[in-house]
């Protein structure tokens, strides 16, 4: 399965589009049924859709990192499969500004509506735990 994240934008889901702005129901038509369903957030297997108070598509999370079976791409590169290091690097270069640091564990990329978190009962990974992107200032 191949997916890429584009920040600001869009997650390119196995060849389909899924925009920031897309209403619940177009998601729902282009990816599916979801496992879970709640208030303003649907639940697919190793991701999630979170919808804004006009039932608009405004952040897409995936939540089983290295040990997930899906690998998204951001910037070219694997999120799950580079180093802390590498990942944190490649998103503060593009972000090129503010960087909300609540700990060395959890990074919002303000520009870029990015954002990167480490479970800490995995604390020998050398890998991050989720990536989140998000429409235009969502972490605003």
């Amino acid at each position: 399965m191949n997916i890429e994240l584009i920040p600001l934008e869009k997650m390119i889901y196995d060849g389909k589009e899924i925009c920031f702005g897309a209403k619940k129901e177009e998601v729902i038509k282009l990816l599916g049924e979801p496992n879970k369903v709640f208030e303003s957030r649907h639940h697919y297997s190793e991701f999630a859709c979170d919808y804004d108070e006009n039932d608009e598509l405004e952040a897409i999370e995936f939540l089983w990192g290295h040990e997930g079976k899906l690998k998204p791409y951001i910037y070219g590169v694997s999120a799950f499969d580079v180093s802390r290091n590498e990942l944190y690097a490649i998103l503060k270069e593009h972000n090129n500004g503010e960087i909300d640091e609540e700990s060395e564990d959890s990074y919002g990329f303000i520009n870029i509506s990015v954002g990167i978190w480490k479970d800490s009962a995995n604390e020998d990974d050398d890998y991050w735990t989720t990536i989140l992107i998000g429409k235009k200032d969502y972490y605003i």
